[in-house]
């Protein structure tokens, strides 16, 4: 079951089932619509359940209607909210309700909130659950251009090392689930995480790293670095080029032809006095002057 949004007449709020990250604050409006012609009080409970791994860790919550309510739960001490208010005749009022994930949960922690809200006269009454799971994100982190796959490797390895020295089980992840050094993004490095706090000390002191971009990411803003780009892409029929690597490397030529397919190039060298064609691989050459 997805996040859906409950609409009803008098009611509107969100129910079923979202992932969320460690250490993050997620908003949850809560719309009271009074249909009737005069004010009338209206109630809403809430309570809360956990399935966790650590049942120590704490879950921060907070309501805001005519005043605000905070309090802190886990599966060692549940607490509930039951807040009473009033509705002007013909209007609605907007509770918020705002949950802060734990900084030290574990990937599947689970939390369920009960919601009920019900009319003084009992015309009108409703329940909404909302389970939020708690799952890696991703950020990304910000280093020096030329250095991203060697933060890359650093980083995996200083987190391995930060397992290690901390005796987690086997089966919790080290801190860098997976890491994404695109070539075609200059100056960044994605990584999944659960802890993006844990992630920003184990890299402290890495060179070549500059810092944690704050918040975080969805997957379909980076699925486009997973597809790498032709290496023939941006090379044109008459370019200029360098020859980077191989026997004629600091060589400048000129493109004559393109294969798409192989991912080839013939070129033919400036300064040759015999017009030699040269089929080179793509990445052998350094665009310097388009047509």
């Amino acid at each position: 079951m997805a996040q859906e949004t409950v609409k009803q007449e008098w009611l509107e709020a969100e129910s079923g089932i979202k992932k969320v990250g460690c250490g993050r604050t997620y908003e949850y409006p809560i719309n009271v619509r009074n249909t009737h012609a005069s004010k009338r009080k209206f109630s809403i409970s809430i309570s809360e359940s956990f399935t966790q791994r650590d049942e120590a860790v704490e879950w921060s919550f907070s309501l805001e209607s005519s005043k605000t309510i905070e309090f802190v739960a886990s599966p060692k001490e549940k607490k509930s909210i039951d807040e009473t208010f009033e509705v002007d005749g013909d209007s609605a009022k907007r509770l918020l309700f705002s949950v802060l994930t734990p900084r030290g949960g574990f990937n599947g922690d689970q939390c369920v909130l009960n919601f009920e809200v019900e009319s003084e006269d009992k015309m009108n009454s409703s329940k909404v659950n909302l389970t939020l799971i708690l799952a890696p994100v991703i950020v990304a982190i910000k280093t020096t251009v030329g250095n991203e796959f060697q933060v890359s490797v650093d980083l995996s390895n200083r987190s391995q090392k930060d397992k290690e020295e901390r005796n987690l089980p086997a089966d919790v992840p080290q801190e860098v689930i997976s890491l994404m050094s695109s070539k075609d993004l200059k100056g960044y490095v994605f990584l999944e995480t659960m802890h993006p706090d844990r992630v920003a000390m184990i890299a402290k002191g890495i060179r070549g790293y500059k810092g944690l971009v704050e918040g975080v990411m969805d997957f379909s803003e980076i699925v486009h670095y997973l597809t790498p780009k032709p290496a023939v892409s941006g090379l044109d029929l008459g370019a200029l080029v360098e020859i980077i690597s191989g026997p004629f490397k600091g060589e400048k030529a000129k493109i004559m032809s393109i294969d798409q397919g192989k991912e080839e190039v013939t070129v033919q060298l400036i300064e040759s006095m015999v017009p030699i064609p040269l089929t080179l691989r793509a990445e052998a050459l350094k665009i310097l002057e388009q047509k």
